[in-house]
C-alpha cells in the first residue's frame, strides 16, 4: 500500500493537478485517508474519482501496435451467445445501458470476481435475459442468487420458487437486497465454467458502450526485473443512486521491452488476459501487495468510493524483464486494456547495470513474501512457456 501510495505522489508531481481531470469544473474529496480527485462534467453527474491521475505519458496504441484483448484464440472469448438468450439488461429499462460496478476477475477477498456488477438501486425489481426454469441456488444471505439457463443472478431476494417457469424480461427473479446497491450477473459457459458476460459477439448486455481509456500510473521496477504498476479503468457511462459509479480494473495488462532504436527484444508479454475467468490460486501472480476493492462497507454508506489495483506486471503471469543483457538503456511499455477493448500504452526508460536494472520506485518486500509465490511461479511457467526464452531465463528473483 504504501509502494502505490508513493507511486501515487509521483503521478501527481508529474501531471500536475490542473491537467488531470477530464472536465471542466474540479472539485477535491477526501476518501479513505487518502486524496481522490472528483471531476465533474458539465451536463453528466459527478465523474468517478480516481485513485491517482491519469499520467501525461500515457498515450493512444498505435495501429497495429498490439492485438485486441479478445483476440486469443479461446474457445468463447468471443461469441458463444447462449441458446435463447435474449439482448438486454436484467434490470428496467431492458434495452438501456446500466452502470458497471465490477468486472470480471477483480480481486475479492476469497475469490477472483465471477461476473460483472451492475449498478441499481436496493429493491429494483431483476429480471432474466433467458427462457428456462428457476433454480434458487441460495435463498438468503450474502450470496442470495437464482439460476436461470446460464445465467446466475446475484444479492436478490429471491421471488421464484426452484421449478418455476421464468419468460425473459417479464417474470421478476427477486430484488435487489437492501444495503447492496447492486446485482452480481454471472454467466455460465457449456461446461458449467464461469465466462465473461461482456465479450463481443456473446454478451446480452447491450447497449454497452464505454469510450474511456485506462489508465497507467508509473511503474516501479526491481533489480532483478520486477516490475509493479498501479492502472484502472475509467467509464464513460456514470451514474448516480446511493454512490457514483467507480472505476473499474483493467480487463488485461502487458508489456514489452524495446532497444533505445524501438526494436522489440521480447514478445508482448501479458501480465494476465481477462478474456475467461482465471485460477484464483494464481491471485498472486497477477496482484500486488495492496490491491483491492473499495468494499460492501464503502458502496453502503458513501457515494464516493476508490479501488486500489495494483498489479505484477513483470515477474508474475509475464516473466521479469530479461536479465542477461548488455548495460544500457531500454523502452520498457506497458499496455492496459478496458472491457470494450479501448488501449493505453505507457512508456519508461529503464536502465540495465552490470548488477541487474536500476531499481525504479519502491518494490516492496512483501512482493516476495505471499504465500506459495514460488510454487506458483513454476507451473504457471511451465503450462505457458514464453518465446525469447534465450533472453529471459528461469526467474532470478531480487539481486
Amino acid at each position: 500500500m504504501l509502494a502505490l501510495a508513493r507511486a501515487h505522489a509521483a503521478n501527481r508531481a508529474a501531471s500536475g493537478d490542473a491537467r488531470a481531470g477530464v472536465g471542466d469544473v474540479r472539485t477535491r474529496v477526501l476518501e479513505r485517508g487518502k486524496t481522490a480527485q472528483r471531476v465533474r462534467v458539465p451536463g453528466t453527474v459527478d465523474r468517478s474519482p480516481l485513485p491517482f491521475p491519469r499520467p501525461p505519458a500515457n498515450r493512444p496504441v498505435r495501429s497495429a501496435e498490439v492485438p485486441s484483448l479478445y483476440d486469443d484464440g479461446l474457445v468463447c472469448s468471443t461469441g458463444c451467445r447462449p441458446y435463447g438468450a435474449e439482448i438486454g439488461w436484467p434490470l428496467a429499462p431492458f434495452h438501456e445501458q446500466h452502470p458497471i460496478r465490477a468486472g470480471l476477475n477483480e480481486l475479492r477477498p476469497g475469490s477472483l470476481h465471477v461476473g460483472v456488477d451492475i449498478q441499481a438501486r436496493d429493491g429494483d425489481a431483476v429480471y432474466a435475459v433467458q427462457p428456462g426454469i428457476a433454480q434458487v441456488l441460495t435463498a438468503s444471505g450474502p450470496n442470495a442468487r437464482v439460476q436461470v439457463g446460464n445465467y446466475i443472478y446475484w444479492h436478490i431476494n429471491p421471488k421464484v420458487q426452484t421449478g418455476e417457469l421464468v419468460k425473459p424480461f417479464d417474470t421478476v427473479l427477486g430484488t435487489v437486497m437492501s444495503g447492496y446497491g447492486h446485482i452480481a450477473f454471472s454467466e455460465l459457459g457449456a461446461a458449467g465454467e464461469y465466462v465473461n458476460p461482456l465479450r463481443p459477439g456473446g454478451s446480452v448486455l447491450e447497449p454497452y458502450v464505454d469510450r474511456m481509456a485506462p489508465v497507467i500510473g508509473a511503474p516501479a521496477v526491481s533489480a532483478g526485473g520486477q516490475v509493479i504498476v498501479g492502472a484502472y479503468s475509467p467509464q464513460s457511462f456514470v451514474r448516480r443512486t446511493t454512490y457514483v459509479t467507480p472505476v473499474l480494473a483493467p480487463a488485461a495488462l502487458a508489456y514489452r521491452l524495446y532497444d533505445r532504436h524501438g526494436t522489440p527484444l521480447t514478445p508482448l508479454e501479458w501480465a494476465f488476459r481477462g478474456t475467461h475467468l482465471l485460477p484464483w490460486a494464481e491471485r498472486w501472480l497477477i496482484y500486488a501487495p495492496g490491491a483491492g476493492a473499495p468494499g460492501y462497507g464503502c458502496f453502503a454508506t458513501q457515494v464516493h468510493c476508490v479501488p486500489n489495483w495494483v498489479y505484477r506486471a513483470a515477474g508474475g503471469l509475464a516473466p521479469p524483464l530479461p536479465y542477461g543483457l548488455a548495460p544500457g538503456r531500454y523502452r520498457l511499455t506497458i499496455y492496459a486494456w478496458s472491457w470494450a477493448d479501448n488501449k493505453t500504452a505507457l512508456d519508461t526508460t529503464v536502465t540495465m547495470t552490470a548488477d541487474g536494472w536500476r531499481p525504479i520506485g519502491h518494490v516492496p518486500s512483501e512482493l516476495f513474501q505471499l504465500p506459495d509465490y514460488f510454487s506458483l511461479l513454476a507451473p504457471v511457467r511451465a503450462r505457458a512457456p514464453s518465446a525469447g526464452t534465450a533472453l529471459r531465463n528461469a526467474y532470478s528473483g531480487p539481486r
